[in-house]
């Protein structure tokens, strides 16, 4: 029995001193598989905050003076468009807002302009008639 005792007791200690070098348990430290709330509040934010600056890109756009000219002189109402523009979504927010943008750094290219913005008002005039 004094044998069984000694390899009991060697294996007891062996455990003991294994566990220690092992280190303390890592109950506390975050899985690897898992998102935290916090992350995914973060890419909500983002998220938001990129259709804002979209939407304020369009905003931007319409409110520009020959932007105004041009649906005046098409018999365009831009405020109908403004308002449409606020409600877009998804696809059509991107798309319009890259417009936008791209027309914004258009240098010269009157007719270019012309095209574009008379676009983008239509397609936010549809917007509106799809929404009612």
């Amino acid at each position: 029995m004094s044998t069984y005792r000694r390899i009991t007791l060697i294996l007891l200690a062996a455990a003991v001193v294994g566990s220690g070098i092992a280190g303390p348990v890592t109950a506390n430290e975050p899985r690897k598989d898992v998102v935290r709330e916090a992350d995914i509040q973060v890419q909500i934010d983002q998220q938001v905050d990129s259709q804002a600056a979209d939407r304020q890109a369009i905003q931007d756009l319409l409110r520009r003076p020959d932007v105004r000219r041009i649906a005046g002189a098409a018999g365009l109402d831009i405020e109908r468009a403004s308002a449409a523009a606020a409600l877009l979504s998804g696809s059509e927010l991107k798309s319009m807002a890259a417009s936008a943008h791209q027309i914004h750094g258009a240098v010269g290219g009157a007719d270019k302009v012309t095209v574009a913005v008379t676009t983008i008002i239509i397609i936010a005039l549809l917007v509106i008639i799809l929404a009612s």
